[in-house]
């Protein structure tokens, strides 16, 4: 049981990170297509 609970911890972990990665990827792709198109007069 000590096996699978150590198992567990890591990839809750690992996939807490990559979503926090695509959330904060997103953003920034967002702030870069606002800045784009602002500075293109698009929008």
């Amino acid at each position: 049981m000590t096996l699978l609970d150590s198992q567990t911890t890591p990839n809750s972990s690992e996939s807490r990170m990559t979503l926090e990665t695509i959330i904060s990827v997103g953003v920034l792709g967002w702030l870069a297509m606002g800045m784009v198109l602002m500075g293109l007069g698009v929008w």
